[in-house]
């Protein structure tokens, strides 16, 4: 029998940026590695009830597109009973024609300025999905965002004078909420502290049904 946790990578469409074709093989190796059952796939029809029953967790790596109604029932009944949901970067710039998913994510894209170096700075050292994270500098594509509902803040930055939220945790339903800015592109996937921030979110995560 396999018990490992189940991780369903949904990744997005566009070309020249945030492309999965990219990310994937970097998302199979440090998730498998770190022991997880892990399916990768652009295919939206994994969001639907019937599909999406065998994931503990969704990791949505998305830019755009939109949710039919079925997606977005078995997406969103899926985190409200109970499943994990991790959205990492663009994950806040997707499905805009679901603000139930806009509210889950707790923020959505407005911009961003240059790609720069950035010192990033842990709020909450207990928290079990920063376990082994310490302040860091990365060069990443910031995104400032208009803010929704409540959260607890577990990482920022400094920019134009104003400390910017990167990293929340919040519920929805029973299921738990993971959203971390952070994630541009090959180089921002491939730090050592950003995908330890991701296998620890799969674990607390995972951890959401009472």
């Amino acid at each position: 029998m396999n018990d490992r946790l189940k991780v369903l990578v949904m990744g997005g469409k566009s070309e020249g940026f945030h492309e999965f074709k990219v990310m994937e093989p970097i998302y199979r190796k440090f998730l498998g590695e770190a022991g997880f059952d892990v399916t990768l796939s652009e295919d939206r029809d994994f969001f639907t009830p019937e599909k999406i029953k065998p994931f503990h967790v969704i990791l949505d790596y998305t830019t755009g597109d939109s949710l039919t109604e079925p997606q977005q029932q078995g997406l969103l009944g899926g985190i409200c009973g109970g499943k994990g949901f991790i959205g990492v970067h663009s994950a806040a710039d997707s499905y805009h024609n679901c603000r139930r998913y806009e509210r889950m994510v707790g923020g959505v894209f407005l911009t961003h300025p240059a790609i720069q170096n950035y010192t990033f700075k842990v709020r909450n050292y207990t928290h079990p999905i920063m376990l082994g994270v310490t302040d860091f500098v990365a060069s990443e594509e910031l995104y400032l965002m208009d803010l929704i509902g409540r959260f607890e803040v577990l990482l920022t930055t400094y920019y134009n004078g104003f400390e910017r939220e990167c990293a929340w945790v919040k519920p929805y339903g029973q299921g738990r909420v993971f959203f971390c800015a952070l994630g541009h592109g090959k180089e921002q996937h491939e730090g050592a502290m950003f995908q330890k921030m991701i296998v620890n979110a799969v674990h607390w995560t995972a951890a959401s049904k009472p």
